[in-house]
């Protein structure tokens, strides 16, 4: 139940993932804009906010007075101002969601001066379209305020929870993972690109790729591994490019980049100021 808030959702930055959470909640998770208000201090993102999805643009006090789960869609830098900032205007039917990567629950206590009702969420752009990954932690929240937040949620996003110390990995894996693929698909389309397709059906090629794949993958119970072995005939084209591939330690390559960025969330969260351990789901 929404209870006496006017609205469901208070979206604080009209940024990339702002607006991919949007975009994901009005058209595919079943949620009316009206149920929706946002606050952004760049005037420019708040009037693109308000033309694409029709949201009412408030100041922060407000939306948090009268916001029932307010989500934190902004850079980890400025999140301790902004705890600051609105702390006062939250009661105790107030749910706190962040989504800023690196910054801890206990973090987010300190920032608030407070013990807040606490999710944090880590999902990724494809959100947006209604297929995106949502890895989530949490404390101090009521079980049945959590069900309603996850199956909201759930309708837009493949939702699992984990303990707090592996949201750096789920930032590495689920929130940098689609740009890792987005510079795969890159390389397909400039592959058929100079080689003389055109723009569209290059682009349509290396989309339906990655969507036939990704749909294998999720309808089938088999593993990567086993359906890769399906797509192989011995001596065949499959075969020769996968040879080239590990020749070339493409593997390796991959993990490292993985590992990489895992090592760089665990780094904006000490330059953060927040403690790498975290608290715990209850």
């Amino acid at each position: 139940m929404i209870g006496e808030k006017k609205y469901q959702f208070g979206l604080i930055g009209c940024g990339n993932i702002g607006c991919a959470i949007a975009n994901g909640l009005i058209k595919y998770g079943n949620l009316s804009a009206e149920k929706i208000c946002a606050s952004e201090t760049d005037a420019r993102k708040s009037e693109r906010f308000k033309q694409l999805f029709n949201i009412e643009i408030l100041p922060h006090n407000i939306l948090a007075r009268n916001s029932r789960f307010i989500l934190l869609a902004v850079k980890p830098k400025d999140i301790p101002q902004l705890c600051s900032e609105i702390s006062q205007f939250l009661d105790d039917s107030s749910i706190i969601i962040s989504v800023a990567a690196g910054i801890t629950i206990e973090s987010l206590h300190g920032f608030f001066g407070k013990r807040m009702p606490v999710v944090r969420m880590m999902p990724n752009l494809a959100i947006e379209n209604g297929k995106g990954i949502i890895g989530y932690c949490w404390e101090n929240v009521d079980s049945d305020a959590l069900k309603e937040l996850i199956e909201i949620f759930s309708r837009v996003s493949f939702c699992f929870p984990v303990k707090e110390q592996d949201m750096f990995l789920i930032t590495a894996v689920a929130g940098s993972g689609p740009g890792f693929l987005f510079y795969l698909a890159e390389i397909i389309h400039l592959y058929l690109r100079e080689r003389k397709f055109d723009e569209e059906t290059a682009r349509k090629i290396t989309a339906a790729l990655f969507e036939g794949t990704g749909l294998m993958l999720a309808l089938s119970n088999q593993t990567p591994s086993a359906l890769k072995e399906r797509v192989c005939s011995p001596g065949g084209t499959t075969l020769a490019g996968l040879e080239r591939m590990q020749k070339e330690n493409i593997k390796k390559i991959l993990i490292d980049a993985f590992d990489a960025a895992l090592k760089r969330a665990v780094e904006l969260s000490e330059y953060n100021g927040t403690h790498t351990h975290g608290g715990h789901n209850e």
